[in-house]
């Protein structure tokens, strides 16, 4: 069986600060939101700096509020839904599908669960008189519903919810690859595994979550009859084909054997408002474009404005696909999971998903909690990097979803634009033109923002100075936007030149006027020549197809590291063609072309989804992880001159291409593979910052470090000294081979295997352990290496595994806090050493708790006023001035001291010269394990609340002002040791004096040549 989904907490639930929502289970140790900082050394004038308790700051905080305001939520309810519903309650038989089968939607048991499901939404929405706009139980287990503030803090106080997320709107992330994929040609993967490119991907439906389709493309005409695929189409396709409800008969969508299914899912009535269709029909060209792109039909012919651009394939030709109609224009998230969980209960094979939601710490939400049972169900998840490298932003950094980045492919578009007497080549899809040029800036209106103008933002362009002339405009707003910008204006084309220096210029797609790209470079040539010229006609021949090298990272690409679990999951998992990409477009917005030139890992992730569809099509019985280790350690880090992958001029890293650029021949023969499944997906999030929000799964199925998941790449985030993973691969060849292990260690580290040797029958496994030691590696910074398992013998058959490995080597392993107890007594702390040298030991503290104690009354388990905090019955405010010279503040309340079921909470202000109140920290987890660590030198005024609990409890509040020098009741020996890289040292403790009956606070503060090195927090409880 399948495991239980990661739920949201329910002992979160109702936890409302000023609309706050607090998703953390009860605590058994305390819950810092403000962080604690590292021993002080000598006072310095001004104290530290406070952390800004703001949605930015919170996003990184375990237990983070989120304002209840007016809008959509999700509502997620108690039970499992019915992918990972194991059959727990009586009466009621499993509907989790065995691993590597698919949930039997026809049978009893679903049926009779589902019918469970609806009654306890219906009583939920009845009780609260809600109107559910979108209803889920196969990947989610709730609704999406429109909410006041009040509305929503009753529905979080409710003990029949788990939990109330706001829903954000998602974002879109905007050829002839398959040759350069290995798909085509004689020994391509077309021919070799499935006989003619015209039955590639049989058997497979691929659904498309994204802006629709436009169903009269080519690329989507009737595949021949009869299909020899169709029984199995048949058996497993439960979807329909909605035509739609627009008033514009044109407006509403027919199906056909290629489009088996089309749907479509708008909670907040964008179906009615100008420029979109009450139907799946695509007035956008993002969904039809992605479509086409994974599984569009084998050489369809494409013609663009009149010139003839050869035939164009999508990934899997035989494949059928099926529109999930979700955005318009941005994406509800209320659509997302409603489109999720209608292609899971319809019956696809594959997910593509080239929406993005931003790269943020965090990665369990509703939208990932339904690709989870989606991929627990057996689908396999193609999703967009993002385009918002480079930095430290790509998404989707669920290890159960395939995250895509961009790069080019080996062919390209290039025309010749001229100016006076200079020819330079330009991105562009457009025939042969004349036309005069005018900057953006002198065609504004008189008013308009010089800034908003050259970028030609919508509304500053005047036709009066536009109207007859090709406009230059600055990058940064999207080639759609600024082509509409200035087709409005009465303009006859657009030139784009880039405001910093990307790499060459890109092929656009065709738009509402004529649209040429210019290099930073000559856009700089450009501005100066028309400057100076009296007659500032251009001419722009026709495009042509020419080869180039490839691949390179694009400049848009988001990348690594991931900032999720800790760093400790590389990502993206892959790279493909995302640049100059060819395929179905709307007609409607594309000047009456049916294709168009697309750029973004919009259009990387739908060759990776298509590529999935190929590999579930030759192996019906791969899981979907499988099928994604495949890819990755099948993948490759050099360009067609052999050359290491480039990325803006340098060689690109993991973060830029995660295992490499795909292929579409090896993948089909990758040997081993590294598998997971929803149990070890569980425990790898109960071993991130993100376990809070699924605390009673946790409790359940227990947590592994983020680096020890089953997966294709090894990611280590800290390593002091050395660091150890274990893997365990599978043999998915039909014969027994032989593996020797081959380590390219990262830069200034040794790397090995525990085992040298792998033997594997067919479908057997074997688990082996890899160790990174550093040698001389620069701490803090990332170095870069691999793992190959390369076949002995096998012929031209010979297997090559690899594994990318991303380590930081780190000076000092130690634990943040311990918790000792006794008066006196003694402990043994152990820590690894990265480096070899001496550490020093000294202590700050240890000093007893303040006790503050305070009756409180009347629980509310209600909303704190965050905004306004005041003291009543259940509030009581307390006020302390602390010292600069303090190493660290902390305020905290215990659930020992307190009756059961009491539910305190903390929040802390920083209290300014003029008396204003500033929250810089708070803690509210369930129950009264609660606890604030800030640093010294501001007055703080701490409010605790009694959320929950008895009528009237006695509460305690304990404050420590840790000095930043020694009490001389705590010990260390030795206070300085030499140390040996990736050895093991010990840190001796003793103390005396203590007074019984109390809780001590300190810290140890470990040094190096000077420099602090890291610090250990010290409670001793007397």
């Amino acid at each position: 069986m399948g495991s239980p989904i990661p739920r949201i907490s329910r002992h979160a639930k109702g936890r409302v600060r000023t609309g706050a929502r607090i998703t953390l289970a009860a605590a058994t140790v305390p819950i810092v939101v403000a962080g604690i900082v590292t021993a002080a050394g000598p006072a310095a004038a001004d104290p530290p700096g406070l952390p800004e308790v703001s949605p930015e700051y919170l996003k990184e905080a375990p237990a983070e509020p989120v304002e209840y305001t007016d809008g959509y939520y999700f509502v997620q309810l108690e039970d499992e839904p019915v992918a990972t519903y194991e059959g727990d309650q009586s009466g009621l038989q499993a509907t989790a599908p065995e691993e590597g089968e698919s949930i039997d939607f026809d049978s009893a048991a679903v049926e009779e669960y589902r019918d469970h499901l609806a009654a306890e939404r219906e009583d939920v929405i009845d009780e609260h008189g809600l109107d559910a706009v979108s209803e889920y139980d196969t990947v989610f287990n709730g609704f999406a519903t429109e909410l006041t503030a009040e509305q929503a803090e009753e529905l979080a106080a409710s003990d029949e919810i788990l939990s109330v997320e706001r829903d954000e709107v998602y974002q879109l992330n905007t050829a002839t690859t398959p040759d350069f994929l290995g798909l085509e040609g004689r020994h391509g993967s077309w021919n070799r595994y499935f006989e003619d490119p015209e039955r590639a991907g049989e058997g497979v439906i691929v659904g498309v979550l994204d802006t629709g389709v436009w169903p009269e493309n080519p690329s989507l005409e009737p595949l021949p009859e009869p299909r020899p695929d169709q029984d199995v189409i048949d058996q497993k396709w439960q979807g329909e084909c909605e035509e739609g409800q627009d008033e514009d008969p044109d407006g509403n969508i027919t199906c056909n054997n290629k489009l088996i299914g089309a749907r479509w899912f708008d909670s907040r009535g964008n179906g009615d408002t100008p420029g979109h269709y009450a139907s799946p029909r695509d007035s956008d060209g993002h969904g039809t474009h992605t479509m086409t792109t994974a599984a569009g039909n084998y050489q369809a012919p494409v013609t663009m404005d009149g010139e003839e651009f050869g035939t164009v394939s999508g990934m899997a030709p035989a494949a059928r696909v099926a529109a999930y109609k979700v955005c318009w224009g941005g994406c509800p998230g209320a659509d997302l999971v409603s489109g999720i969980e209608a292609a899971v209960n319809d019956g696809v094979d594959v997910i593509n998903f080239s929406i993005g939601g931003g790269g943020t710490p965090e990665f369990v939400n509703a939208i990932s909690l339904a690709f989870f049972n989606a991929a627990a169900s057996g689908v396999f998840i193609a999703a967009s990097a993002g385009n918002d490298g480079p930095g430290s932003t790509v998404d989707h950094q669920e290890p159960w979803v395939t995250t895509v980045a961009a790069s080019t492919h080996d062919m390209t578009y290039r025309s010749d634009l001229t100016y006076g007497d200079t020819t330079t080549t330009v991105g562009a899809i457009n025939g042969a033109m004349d036309f005069p040029l005018k900057s953006a800036s002198d065609a504004a209106f008189d008013d308009a923002d010089s800034e908003a103008a050259a970028g030609c933002d919508p509304g500053t362009l005047d036709p009066a100075k536009t109207e007859g002339f090709g406009i230059l405009c600055e990058r940064g707003n999207l080639f759609t936007d600024m082509a509409n910008e200035v087709a409005a204006a009465g303009g006859t084309a657009l030139v784009v030149r880039d405001v910093d220096d990307r790499g060459p210029a890109s092929v656009v797609t065709s738009q509402a006027v004529p649209v040429m790209h210019v290099s930073y470079t000559d856009g700089l040539d450009l501005v100066d020549w028309l400057g100076q010229t009296g007659d500032p006609t251009v001419s722009v021949t026709t495009s042509e197809r020419i080869g180039q090298n490839a691949p390179e990272v694009t400049a848009f690409s988001s990348n690594g590291p991931g900032l999720a679990a800790g760093q400790n999951l590389l990502k993206p998992d892959v790279t493909a063609p995302g640049a100059e990409v060819l395929a179905g477009m709307v007609p409607d917005v594309n000047r009456g072309n049916d294709y168009a030139a697309a750029q973004g890992t919009s259009m990387s992730s739908p060759h990776v989804a298509g590529l999935g569809a190929l590999l579930m099509s030759a192996n019906p019985d791969w899981s979907p992880m499988t099928v994604k280790s495949a890819m990755m350690t099948t993948a490759y880090t050099t360009d067609l001159d052999g050359d290491p992958i480039q990325r803006s001029g340098e060689d690109a890293t993991p973060f830029d291409y995660g295992s490499g650029h795909v292929d579409g021949r090896d993948m089909f023969n990758p040997g081993l593979v590294y598998d997971s499944g929803p149990s070890d997906w569980v425990q790898y999030i109960c071993g991130t910052p993100e376990a809070h929000k699924i605390a009673e799964t946790c409790d359940l199925f227990g947590s592994i470090e983020p680096s020890q998941l089953n997966y294709p790449s090894i990611t280590v985030a800290q390593v002091a000294g050395a660091y150890t993973v274990e893997r365990t691969v599978t043999n998915v060849d039909d014969r027994a081979a032989l593996y020797m292990a081959k380590v390219d260690a990262p830069e200034g580290t040794t790397a090995s295997v525990d085992q040298r040797w792998l033997y594997l029958r067919p479908g057997e496994s074997a688990t082996y352990e890899l160790t990174v030691t550093r040698t001389d590696a620069a701490f803090d910074e990332w170095a870069f290496g691999s793992l190959t398992w390369k076949q002995i013998g096998g012929g031209w058959n010979r297997h090559e595994v690899t594994s990318p490995i991303t380590v930081k080597p780190a000076m000092l392993s130690m634990a943040e806090e311990t918790t000792l107890d006794g008066a006196p007594g003694a402990a043994t702390l152990t820590g690894t050493a990265g480096f070899d040298g001496s550490i020093s030991t000294s202590v700050n503290g240890i000093v007893a708790s303040d006790r503050n104690e305070a009756t409180l009354t009347d629980p509310t388990s209600g909303s704190f006023p965050t905004d306004d905090p005041v003291e009543n019955s259940h509030v009581k405010a307390w006020e302390f001035t602390t010292p600069a010279d303090a190493s660290m503040v902390r305020f905290a309340t215990f659930d020992e001291e307190h009756p059961a079921g009491t539910d305190l909470d903390l929040f802390v202000y920083l209290k300014g010269d003029d008396g204003s109140l500033t929250l810089v920290g708070l803690s509210a987890a369930g129950g009264s394990n609660e606890s604030v660590t800030l640093p010294g030198g501001y007055t703080f005024v701490v409010y605790v609340d009694l959320w929950a609990g008895p009528d009237s409890v006695d509460s305690t509040l304990h404050s420590w002002v840790v000095p930043g020098g020694d009490e001389g009741n705590l010990a260390v020996d030795p206070v300085e040791q030499e140390v040996a890289l990736g050895e093991e040292f010990d840190v001796n403790l003793s103390w005396s004096g203590l007074e019984s009956g109390a809780r001590y606070l300190g810290t140890l503060d470990y040094a190096s040549e000077g420099e602090t090195i890291g610090s250990t927090v010290v409670n001793i409880v007397t």
